[in-house]
């Protein structure tokens, strides 16, 4: 097993596992920087339903307050909560096809990397 070239950010060594046929680990690679960098970016998008669960929690707030003080009436504090519940229901659904869309690119890119591998075993191969 050999380890990275890689050089981590802080200045130091890679110390992660090279892929076979390589001198870097997948997050060295360079061959593998467009991928992290999709991944990057899903990964920043992925926040985005929790802000918005955040925004519906900060938002609920002044009408429970209302209901407490008496401020707001009950059918209008019952009609609130189901617009506030089918708000964090698309927020949920999201949220699911978001994850659903990450999983499915993590596969297609751990099945584009068997298959290089595969390549590369089949060429070490000459009698196979």
């Amino acid at each position: 097993m050999t380890r990275c070239i890689g050089v981590k950010p802080n200045g130091e060594l890679c110390q992660g596992v090279a892929v076979r046929g390589s001198d870097y680990c997948p997050a060295h690679d360079p061959t593998r920087k467009e991928a992290r960098k999709r991944s990057a970016s899903k990964a920043a998008k992925a926040k985005k339903p929790a802000r918005e669960v955040g925004d519906v929690k900060l938002e609920v707030a002044e009408p429970i307050r209302q209901v407490r003080e008496k401020e707001m009436e009950r059918a209008d504090a019952i009609a609130c909560g189901q617009l506030y519940n089918i708000v964090l229901r698309a927020v949920s659904v999201g949220l699911k096809v978001h994850e659903t869309q990450v999983l499915e690119a993590r596969v297609e890119e751990l099945e584009r990397l068997l298959e290089t591998r595969e390549d590369s075993e089949a060429r070490a191969k000459p009698w196979g």
